[in-house]
Order: C-alpha cells, then sequence, then structure tokens
C-alpha cells in the first residue's frame, strides 16, 4: 500500500477532502475505522453539497478502497482512508479504542 502524501489530498476535489474532514471535525474521538452515516456527513456539511451527492461520492471512494459501505447507509474509513483523514486534518487518525476501565480487585 502507498503512502498517502500532502501532494495527493491537495490535489483530491473538494467534495472528497470535505467528506473526509468531517470525521474527524464531527467526531474527534472516533476510532479507527468508524463510520459515518451519509445523513450525518450530510448534516456535518451544512448543505454545501445535497445528499445525494455525498452518496455517490462516498460509493467513488469505496470503488477506489478509501471507504467501506456497509448497511447501503454507512461510509467506514480503510487503512487508505485513514490514511487521508491524518494528512488532511494534520495529525494522526484515531487508532484502535480506549482500553477497557478495570476496577480495583
Amino acid at each position: 500500500m502507498s503512502t498517502v502524501t500532502q501532494e495527493y489530498v491537495a490535489g483530491l476535489p473538494d467534495i472528497y477532502r470535505d467528506i473526509f474532514l468531517a470525521y474527524s471535525s464531527l467526531d474527534p474521538s472516533r476510532r479507527h475505522g468508524q463510520g459515518l452515516a451519509f445523513q450525518s456527513l450530510y448534516a456535518e456539511l451544512d448543505g454545501k453539497y445535497g445528499l445525494g451527492e455525498i452518496q455517490s461520492a462516498c460509493e467513488q471512494m469505496a470503488a477506489g478502497g478509501a471507504v467501506e459501505i456497509r448497511n447501503r447507509i454507512f461510509a467506514h474509513p480503510t487503512e487508505l482512508g485513514e490514511q487521508i483523514i491524518e494528512q488532511l486534518a494534520g495529525r494522526e487518525a484515531p487508532r484502535g479504542s480506549i482500553p477497557p476501565f478495570v476496577p480495583p480487585g
């Protein structure tokens, strides 16, 4: 798998950059690979794009291997998608989940 560069993400059309940025802005504590519904992306982007445009863009990203669409409404970033989010957000994408709390015992 190739490494995503800043030059690559700078060349992405606005709709793709905006969708990927929405992942980190909507939920900064999002876990690696955690998806968002098309409707959530639409709401986060505040009507900049129509719901159908967001769905079509996510389908294009899925065809390119950057997201996986589940249950026909959720776009989950793949490893490639997480690398793009990391480059766009200027920080490391979330990894794993919060470890379980273990009470004293």
